[in-house]
């Protein structure tokens, strides 16, 4: 390996076709975050490309920064994980477009951070391994927002900071970022969203638990519509954006 290149896990966030041969590929890095770069003569290449830049594949790639600090040039790409049923399936096709929609949103160039990459990591493989997607893309959600420092306060009232009582009902305030008490909802107003007690008490612990045990965590019915609407409008809010996929996935799962 050259000097000036280098090696990174990453994975495929988006991948174009430019001019005859080449490809402009977005990967987010384990070691530097989401950064752009140009795979020369891709779409011929029968060794160092073919079949590896694939839409969500995890790779192992070498790569050598630009000078000008526009694009990067890729100079080889090993496949580690191809997440193939991921592309095959519709519904964990648009769910991890979710997954590659709020990470695209969300990070920066040339802005690594460890902890993000092993979450998007975990959303794909859970994905492609077949748990239950909009379970998945909950847990995920509740995690990306504590990644990107917009944690929902799910511990106490927003407005009174009483801690929370499961013997109460509350709601949630996009706005505020948290539940809100039904002594505060009747001082302020209904809440954005009305909340289950239950549905709060598995986000609790969806954002207590690492990444590798959230597979022991279930959300169903109800309590999965709550959750999946709560994360909805607090992106909304929070990103000051629709989240398109995120939309289309909900109403193809509940008007189908």
């Amino acid at each position: 390996m050259s000097e000036s290149s280098k090696e990174s896990a990453a994975i495929v966030l988006d991948c174009q076709d430019h001019g005859e041969s080449d490809q402009i590929v977005t990967f987010y890095c384990r070691n530097i975050g989401r950064m752009t770069g140009i795979a020369k003569g891709a779409k011929r290449s029968q060794k160092r490309f073919v079949n590896k830049l694939e839409l969500f594949s995890l790779l192992s790639i070498r790569y050598t920064e630009s000078r000008s600090g526009n694009l990067a040039f890729i100079n080889e790409a090993e496949l580690v994980e191809s997440f193939i049923r991921l592309r095959q399936s519709m519904s964990l096709y648009l769910a991890a477009t979710v997954v590659r929609e709020l990470t695209l949103v969300a990070t920066r160039d040339l802005e690594g951070d460890d902890g993000f990459f092993s979450l998007l990591q975990w959303g794909l493989q859970a994905l492609d391994s077949r748990r239950p997607a909009l379970t998945v893309l909950v847990f995920f959600q509740i995690k990306f927002y504590e990644q990107i420092g917009y944690r929902p306060n799910l511990g106490c009232c927003v407005h009174c900071n009483q801690p929370f009582n499961a013997t109460q009902e509350y709601g949630f305030d996009s706005r505020a970022g948290g539940i809100v008490c039904r002594g505060c909802q009747g001082e302020r107003g209904p809440a954005t969203l009305p909340l289950a007690r239950g549905t709060i008490k598995i986000l609790q612990s969806a954002q207590n638990q690492p990444l590798d045990r959230l597979h022991r965590l279930h959300l169903s019915g109800s309590g999965l519509r709550e959750a999946l609407s709560l994360l909805y409008q607090y992106g909304r809010h929070l990103l000051q954006r629709e989240i398109c996929s995120l939309k289309v996935l909900s109403d193809a799962q509940w008007k189908g």
